[in-house]
């Protein structure tokens, strides 16, 4: 658009609110998006989802529990339920390069990973017993 008088200047500068109007609103979305779909209960949602539809349930199960699993408890126990917001981003940011951490070696992770947890129901048994 070019501007030769006041009358196009300040139809440019409407434009260009307008348009910083609909991109911050778009902004807005974006992030709302982003926010829900890190949500643990919607992360389980996808995660299951792509089990169904892919190949392999078994193993993709063991992964995705795994995974989604390993990152809200190291989250958790990083950061806990800290109310500000960059933590939130940095934690957020642990979990997702955790999560695929895990997935990525989730064979050598078996192992261990089950001695600790029959560690744990063995201690709970074993309180409940006495």
């Amino acid at each position: 658009m070019e501007i030769k008088n006041s009358a196009d200047l300040k139809a440019a500068i409407l434009e260009l609110e307008d348009r910083k109007d609909r991109e911050k609103k778009q902004l807005a979305k974006n992030i709302n998006e982003l926010t829900e779909s890190l949500k643990p209960i919607n992360l389980i949602k996808s995660t299951i989802q792509k089990v169904k539809e892919g190949p392999g349930v078994g193993p993709t199960l063991v992964k995705a529990t795994v995974g989604v699993g390993m990152t809200m408890l190291s989250k958790k126990f990083l950061f806990g339920s800290s109310p500000g917001i960059f933590r939130k981003i940095i934690g957020s940011v642990v979990q997702m390069g955790l999560a695929g951490l895990v997935a990525r070696n989730t064979p050598s992770l078996k192992p261990p990973g089950k001695s600790l947890l029959s560690k744990i129901f063995r201690s709970k048994n074993s309180i409940i017993r006495r």
